[in-house]
């Protein structure tokens, strides 16, 4: 651990107390206690020197090194220079690897490939299953009377259901109001059935149908309208 402090202060090369080696090498598992006794450690043997105000003490790099000439300054600064935009180039070329990778992780392999087709190619045959007898009576026409006697036939059975389930339910929810029974109990003591939630949807989507050719029609009033007008 005194080896971690010693090799921690030399690298960095600036004064450190014993919080701040504690807070830098808190993860190797060394608090400020066990910090100070490493730090008064290296200075006793002289790996470290150490500056005493008051109270306080700093600890720091021993400077015994022989002090470099200028030239040999600008070279290692050159070199600095080379070398940290060489590892900008290394890091921008392992951004475009990993984009690489991460996309080619999407892509799907061969024998992906074949059970897809495979699964695709079945979901297309029961498709074809389906449009065969669609495809048997091509041609037949449907006169725009029967469309319409065929659209008024649902329009008014939908109309007709609608209708009567708000018709009873208004009634039921009366009786419930006077009675003050429960709502389950009331209906299970009746006889009644209420639809399941299935078919009020399916009733809500079947009112849809109803507006859409509702809607279709009144277009195609007003253009006839319109075209009356002009002619």
């Amino acid at each position: 651990m005194a080896d971690t402090v010693l090799q921690h202060i030399n690298a960095q090369n600036r004064p450190f107390n014993a919080q701040n080696v504690a807070d830098a090498l808190g993860r190797h598992g060394i608090k400020k206690g066990l910090a100070q006794k490493y730090l008064d450690q290296l200075a006793e043997s002289g790996k470290i020197c150490v500056k005493e105000s008051g109270k306080q003490r700093v600890f720091y790099a021993t400077q015994d090194g022989i002090p470099m000439d200028p030239a040999e300054t600008e070279a290692m600064e050159a070199d600095i220079k080379t070398k940290t935009a060489a590892l900008a180039d290394a890091k921008s070329e392992l951004q475009k690897k990993h984009a690489t990778l991460r996309r080619l992780a999407k892509t799907l392999t061969v024998p992906q490939m074949r059970l897809k087709t495979d699964a695709l190619a079945k979901q297309n045959d029961a498709l074809e299953a389906k449009l065969k007898p669609l495809r048997a009576s091509k041609g037949e026409d449907v006169s725009p009377e029967t469309l319409r006697k065929t659209e008024d036939a649902f329009i008014s059975s939908v109309e007709q259901w609608s209708s009567r389930r708000r018709k009873f339910t208004d009634a039921f929810d009366t009786v419930l109001e006077s009675v003050g029974a429960p709502r389950k109990k009331m209906a299970d003591d009746l006889g009644v059935e209420f639809d399941p939630e299935p078919v009020a949807a399916r009733l809500a989507e079947l009112r849809k149908l109803v507006d859409a050719i509702k809607r279709k029609r009144a277009v195609e009033a007003r253009k006839k309208k319109f075209k009356t007008n002009h002619a």
